[in-house]
């Protein structure tokens, strides 16, 4: 029944996660767009914390080693509304957008019932998992208005809307208290970038078109790694640890992905109002199809986590990202190596409180500092925040605990650009349990 629930849910959400959310965020014209959070409701509400994060009941999608901690089969979906305030001089604008966030699957492959009644216990954990989540998104629609003294009055107009998703494969074998994990995947998605001038004051009127559109796909992977110290163990059963410090790290090369995209650039009257074609079309350059490359970059993170089991975590990490080496043969950009950091702590009252449910919910803060590869009127662009979140318990049938999460980032990017950025991001996440997957039955 619940396999077949999780079955359901997965075609649902990846088909309406690969539709395009409402967005206007202008600086998606540059680079390969706003690049999307790579964490879960869970994390968000951390500062982002991932590269330490193992959880037997959460999935961690950006250190792969973490699925050799799991514990049950785990379902994680969720969806996001944002609302952005742009600030540019005098002039304000209020956006919000929104739409499903994430899908993944993650699972152990030994239950963890059968462990309990084989009354055996093997330094060994494996766990495996499938993920569709939105890479980068591409979303805006600007205009501006400049008089130059040779043709007057030049009305430019820019639009862009598309963006890229990965569908990936994750898994990862534990030994004792190290853990190794990798994740291949492929990246897909198009993009679609109008530039229209207009000179209204010239004789006769005609306008500018600029028309780029292309689709990218090509494999991805990535390595990570978790080892545990362990500072504490259960009085009666030493194999059973109370308190540890995660290390953790993630490191990832270059991705080649092939492109296939189409130009054209014309010169016309302006559009049909009743069918949108180009009136008196001159077209200066038109190609179609044409097999093109496009490198993102590699990267590397460490980060460190305390954990006391079931009561407290507080960890840190940094990121780096060699985006010097982005290159893009379509729309050929210069961007940015970018450092980022991120620190975060999970605290809970009491979690066998049977009377007092708020004392069994799991609250969530932290911080984050990052740099953009972008660069824009030569200035770097920033993105400083905090983070607030709820994670709570939720007990399903075969008393397996599931949970609902929330997370509220709060932050400003771009604050010395042309253009600033005033965001609150909210995420809520679904996290559902089972740990009937795999369980051998006995009969006798």
């Amino acid at each position: 029944m619940i396999k077949n629930y999780f079955a359901a849910l997965f075609c649902l959400v990846s088909t309406a996660l690969l539709a395009q959310p409402k967005l206007n965020a202008p600086y998606t014209r540059f680079g390969i767009g706003n690049i999307a959070p790579g964490y879960f409701a869970v994390q968000s509400g951390q500062g982002g914390l991932t590269t330490a994060f193992a959880d037997p009941y959460h999935l961690n999608l950006a250190n792969p080693a973490s699925f050799a901690y799991l514990r049950t089969t785990t379902l994680e979906t969720g969806l996001f509304a944002q609302n952005s305030q742009f600030q540019s001089g005098s002039s304000n604008l209020n956006v919000w957008s929104g739409n499903l966030a994430y899908f993944a699957l993650g699972f152990t492959l030994r239950s963890p019932i059968n462990e309990a009644l084989d009354r055996k216990r093997s330094p060994w954990r494996h766990g495996m998992g499938f993920s569709l989540t939105p890479y980068s998104v591409v979303g805006y629609d600007t205009e501006s208005i400049d008089t130059l003294a040779s043709v007057g009055i030049v009305k430019s107009r820019f639009e862009g809307n598309g963006g890229t998703y990965r569908l990936a494969w994750h898994g990862a074998s534990r030994y004792k208290n190290t853990s190794l994990g990798a994740t291949l995947g492929w990246m897909f998605g198009t993009s679609r970038y109008e530039n229209t001038t207009s000179f209204a004051d010239s004789l006769p009127t005609f306008e500018n078109n600029f028309y780029d559109r292309y689709s990218v796909g090509g494999l991805v992977w990535k390595l990570g790694v978790q080892h545990d110290i362990v500072l504490k163990r259960l009085e009666n059963d030493k194999e059973v640890p109370t308190k540890w410090i995660t290390l953790g790290a993630t490191a990832e090369s270059q991705h080649r992905l092939n492109a296939s995209s189409d130009i054209v650039r014309l010169r016309s009257r302006g559009r049909s109002v009743t069918t949108g074609q180009y009136i008196d079309p001159d077209t200066i350059e038109f190609s179609t199809g044409v097999d093109k490359r496009v490198t993102l970059p590699g990267s590397f993170s460490f980060g460190i986590e305390y954990v006391s089991v079931d009561k407290f975590k507080i960890g840190a990490q940094t990121t780096f990202e060699n985006w010097k080496n982005y290159k893009n043969e379509v729309r050929p950009e210069t961007l940015n190596n970018t450092l980022s950091v991120a620190a975060g702590v999970e605290f809970i009252p009491d979690y066998a409180s049977y009377n007092r449910y708020l004392k069994r919910v799991r609250y969530r803060f932290g911080g984050y500092y990052r740099q953009d590869p972008r660069k824009v009127a030569n200035q770097d662009l920033t993105d400083l925040g905090i983070t607030f979140g709820l994670g709570f318990p939720l007990i399903l049938p075969r008393q397996q605990t599931s949970f609902i999460n929330f997370g509220v980032e709060a932050g400003r990017f771009g604050a010395n650009s042309p253009i600033s950025e005033t965001y609150v991001r909210m995420t809520l996440g679904f996290t559902f349990n089972d740990n009937s997957w795999f369980f051998k039955r006995r009969f006798e």
